[in-house]
C-alpha cells in the first residue's frame, strides 16, 4: 500500500512539474508580447517627436518667412534664407535621431521579447525534465522497496547462516543464537 502511494505521490508531483512549466511559459511569453508592445509604443512616441519637430520648423520657416516679406526683404535670399536653412538642417537631424530611436525602441522590444520566448521555453522543458527525474527517482525507490513475495522462485533471499561462532579459536567459545535462546558454552 505504501508503495502505491509512493507512486501516485510521484506521478501528481510529476504532471505539477509539467504544469508549473507550462505556467511559467505562458508568464514569460506574456512578458515577451508586453516587451514587444512596448517597443512599439516607444517607436512611436519617437515618431511623435519627429512628427512635432518638423511641425516646428514649419512654423518657424513661415515665420521667417513673414517677417522678412513684412521688412521688405526678399524671404528667398540673404540672411533670410540663411537662417531658414540652418533651421531646416537642425529639424532635420532632430528627426533623423527620433527616427533612428524609433528603430532601435522595436529592435529592441524584440530581441526582448525574443529572449523572453526563449526562456519560456526553458521553463517549459525544465518542467518537463523535473517531471522524467521524479518519475525515474520514484521508479527506482519503488524497486528498492519490492519485498518477495513467499514461494517465488525468482527470490534471491536467503537467510543468514550463523555458522560455528567460535570466536576463541581453541575450542571454547561462546555460541551465540541469533534467532532467539539462551548462549550456551560448548566444548569442542
Amino acid at each position: 500500500m505504501a508503495q502505491v502511494v509512493m507512486v501516485v505521490a510521484a506521478v501528481a508531483s510529476a504532471l505539477s512539474s509539467i504544469r508549473q512549466g507550462e505556467q511559467q511559459k505562458q508568464a514569460y511569453e506574456f512578458q515577451g508580447q508586453q516587451a514587444e508592445l512596448q517597443g512599439r509604443q516607444n517607436a512611436l512616441n519617437y515618431n511623435r517627436q519627429a512628427l512635432t519637430s518638423f511641425e516646428r520648423q514649419q512654423r518657424l520657416a513661415g515665420t521667417i518667412r513673414a517677417r522678412a516679406a513684412a521688412g521688405g526683404i526678399d524671404p528667398l535670399t540673404g540672411s533670410p534664407l540663411s537662417l531658414d536653412q540652418w533651421n531646416a538642417q537642425r529639424a532635420g537631424n532632430e528627426m533623423k535621431i527620433a527616427r533612428e530611436n524609433a528603430d532601435l525602441s522595436i529592435a529592441g522590444g524584440l530581441a526582448q521579447s525574443q529572449q523572453l520566448y526563449g526562456a519560456g521555453d526553458a521553463a517549459e522543458q525544465a518542467g518537463y525534465m523535473n517531471a522524467i527525474a521524479k518519475v525515474g527517482m520514484a521508479s527506482y525507490q519503488y524497486s528498492q522497496s519490492a519485498t518477495p513475495t513467499a514461494g517465488s522462485s525468482s527470490s534471491t533471499y536467503q537467510a543468514p547462516n550463523a555458522g560455528n561462532l567460535d570466536y576463541m579459536g581453541g575450542g571454547f567459545g561462546m555460541r551465540t543464537n541469533l534467532y532467539g535462546g539462551e548462549p550456551s558454552l560448548r566444548m569442542r
